[in-house]
C-alpha cells in the first residue's frame, strides 16, 4: 500500500543522505509507464537532485516488449554513461532479472519492500564502494 511504501522510500532515503556521493538511475518497470518527472515527485527533493536518470528498456515485457534482463539494461546505462567500470549496486525485488552481478544485487522482496535486511545490506555495498 502506498503509506508502506512511503515508509520504505524514507528508510531509502535516509541512508542516501549518509552516502551524498550515491546518484540514483531507476532501473524499476514504473520506468515503463510513469515519465521520469512523476518518477522524481516520490523522492525528497534533496535526494531528488540524485536521482539522474533511467536505464533504458530494451527488450520485451509482458506488456509487448521481449523480457530483458535488467541487468543488461544497468550495464546498457553504464556503458552509454561513463563506462562499464564504475560502482553499481541495484536494489530489486526481481533476482531473476540477475544473472552474471548477482555480488551487486541487494535483493528487496516486493511484499516486504525495503525492510531492515535490505538496508543493511545496500548499507554494506555503499561502504565497500566507498572505500574502493
Amino acid at each position: 500500500d502506498r503509506e508502506q511504501g512511503d515508509a520504505f522510500l524514507k528508510r531509502l532515503e535516509a541512508l542516501l543522505r549518509e552516502f551524498p556521493e550515491v546518484r540514483v538511475v531507476i532501473s524499476s518497470s514504473w520506468r515503463e509507464v510513469h515519465p521520469f518527472d512523476e518518477i522524481l515527485e516520490y523522492f525528497s527533493e534533496d535526494i531528488r537532485a540524485r536521482v539522474i536518470g533511467t536505464t533504458p528498456l530494451e527488450g520485451p515485457t509482458p506488456y509487448g516488449r521481449p523480457i530483458v534482463l535488467r541487468e543488461h539494461e544497468i550495464q546498457s546505462w553504464l556503458f552509454r554513461n561513463g563506462g562499464l567500470q564504475q560502482q553499481w549496486v541495484a536494489l530489486d525485488d526481481c533476482v531473476q532479472h540477475f544473472q552474471h552481478h548477482l555480488d551487486r544485487l541487494v535483493p528487496c522482496r516486493s511484499s516486504v519492500g525495503f525492510d531492515d535486511q535490505a538496508q543493511e545490506h545496500l548499507r554494506r555495498h555503499l561502504e565497500k564502494a566507498r572505500r574502493a
